[in-house]
């Protein structure tokens, strides 16, 4: 009893911010299904039904899962070539995927995508869905689209003549209107505002007989219905999967599926202060995809602003997503013929305010003030994205990224403590040390810190090779954490180099993680017998002080 009275609690509780998503959803989900190249009705599908299985399967109480721009622009260049019809089966693998992904624990992993390849990435994505409503914004109808979102902008502008500037002004006054009624009541947002308002001017000019015609949804796509289920199996046997790219295109569409609804996951942690559980986020991701595939939809993730509107909405619970996707359906399958009056470019008003919502500026603000390289490395992304490929685009900037990562971590860290007559005189960080002309102490501490690797050993060998003509050299093994074999190598070598450049040698402070590798090594056997291994730099430097006075 009592679980069915929080039960009940928690439907009264979240059907009012269901029921805002779920008007928002429709129009937007119509929209990103047509940008991403499939129908109204996969939209409508994918919103259901991905929204239903994410709510309950997944591991947020907050995030709605449906069509997004972040999928859009991969989507669209595949559905030109092999068809919208074959998106669910791209949905399905993008699934099972993901769930191997989920096995695999890819979420650990996630974090090797940096900041400005995403945000690179979006921003080009953001400007593949605002060109791609070239058409819809003048009116145009009839064109037929290729793969490439370029030649499509220039194709559209050479038939800038045949503007319908009906349709033209009604996308400026749209777009004008929803981003600044957003702005001042963000819990209604202007898209439900404007496609209602869309509706009803068709509707009263067909039943007024108004010689105005302004092109819906319902002029384009003639074969809309009211339906959760699309079947689109007898379209895959036409279909060579090997040959057609799908199954690269399909791996591209989970990894930024997962990275998008773990970010979205992370916002509504954020702003609701309840945490989530990313790995059984990940799993409902999973079934989501797999079951709006199954249903006739098109790939789906968390959308961003459609869960932050969720949470500014009042949802406390996840029943808010199961009831969202529950009035969905029953909007779509009683309602629908009012939408096919959606004007087009009112389509395209809100797909160009999902574009415009997706740039955040404060980033490429902060990059640019900071971070020079990462506000580089994100333009570039952007411009591989959109002129190019949006897969190529987030491929080439993570493999850049992890370049410009490993050149970093190559550097030497460590710190040099400089001594002359008994007294620290000096302390200097690897960068600093290298800009010395010569270096000459009664004692150097040379203290190697991070780790002990093939990749910034190297650079450690360099340093050392300036530190000769001393009587007493310390190394300092208390803050590196961990060695490979190359790494205990290149220490054996530099061992070598400084016992040859200099008087007497110590080793100090070695962390019980780096002993491990090294003392099996004949080098360190031998600092033992000699008693040249303090257990801290302190103690090496008291006894180097205590025998230079006895002497």
């Amino acid at each position: 009893m009592i679980k069915k009275e929080r039960v009940l609690f928690h439907f009264l509780n979240n059907w009012k911010s269901a029921l805002t998503v779920s008007l928002v959803s429709i129009p937007l989900a119509i929209a990103l299904t047509l940008a991403s190249g499939g129908t109204p009705t996969q939209g409508i599908i994918t919103a259901f039904a991905a929204g239903l299985l994410g709510a309950f399967f997944g591991g947020s109480h907050f995030n709605i899962i449906g069509p997004t721009g972040a999928l859009s622009g991969i989507l669209v260049a595949y559905a030109i070539n092999n068809g919208g019809a074959t998106l669910p089966l791209v949905a399905i693998i993008s699934g099972v995927i993901i769930l191997i992904l989920y096995f695999l624990r890819f979420d650990k992993y996630i974090i090797f995508i940096p900041g400005s390849v995403v945000h690179g990435f979006t921003l080009g994505v953001a400007f593949i869905i605002g060109l791609g409503q070239l058409d819809n914004m003048l009116g145009i109808q009839g064109k037929v689209k290729v793969e490439s979102i370029l030649v499509n902008t220039a194709n559209s502008l050479s038939l800038i003549a045949d503007t319908s500037f009906l349709s033209l002004g009604l996308f400026l006054f749209s777009v004008f209107f929803i981003i600044f009624w957003n702005k001042k009541y963000p819990k209604l947002p202007g898209a439900v505002i404007m496609a209602l308002v869309g509706i009803l001017v068709v509707y009263l000019l067909k039943v007024t007989n108004s010689p105005l015609h302004i092109t819906s949804l319902g002029d384009k796509y003639h074969d809309i219905h009211a339906t959760l289920f699309e079947n689109h199996f007898n379209n895959y046997k036409k279909l060579n999967i090997w040959g057609s790219n799908i199954l690269f295109v399909s791996s591209a569409i989970a990894i930024i599926a997962i990275l998008e609804t773990l970010l979205s996951g992370q916002i509504a942690q954020n702003m609701t202060k309840i945490a989530f559980n990313r790995k059984k986020e990940v799993l409902g991701l999973a079934i989501a995809n797999i079951g709006t595939g199954l249903m006739g939809g098109i790939p789906a993730t968390a959308a961003l602003a459609r869960t932050a509107l969720n949470i500014r909405s009042g949802a406390i619970h996840r029943a808010s997503g199961l009831l969202n996707a529950v009035f969905v359906a029953l909007i779509a399958l009683f309602l629908l013929n009012f939408f096919t009056m959606l004007p087009l470019a009112i389509i395209a008003a809100i797909l160009f305010g999902v574009a415009i919502g997706m740039v955040e500026t404060k980033h490429f603000v902060h990059y640019y003030k900071h971070e020079k390289v990462s506000f580089i490395l994100s333009i570039f992304v952007a411009v591989v994205t959109l002129m190019e490929d949006p897969i190529i685009g987030i491929l080439a900037g993570t493999s850049i990224a992890l370049i410009i990562f490993v050149n970093k971590i190559s550097v030497a860290q460590s710190e040099i403590l400089l001594w002359k007559d008994y007294k620290m005189t000096e302390t200097l960080l690897s960068k600093d040390f290298m800009k010395k002309e010569s270096v000459n102490s009664d004692i150097i501490v040379y203290k190697i810190s991070g780790m002990l690797t093939y990749i910034n050993m190297p650079s450690h060998l360099e340093m050392i090779k300036r530190i000769k003509g001393n009587k007493f050299v310390i190394i300092s093994l208390r803050s590196a954490f961990y060695a490979d074999s190359d790494g205990i190598h290149y220490l054996k070598e530099i061992i070598e180099i400084l016992k040859s450049q200099n008087d007497r040698l110590y080793l100090s402070s070695v962390n019980k993680e780096i002993e491990k590798y090294i003392k099996e090594e004949e080098f360190y056997r031998n600092k033992l017998v000699e008693g040249k291994i303090y257990d801290r730099t302190s103690d090496a430097i008291n006894d180097i002080m205590a025998n230079q006075k006895l002497e």
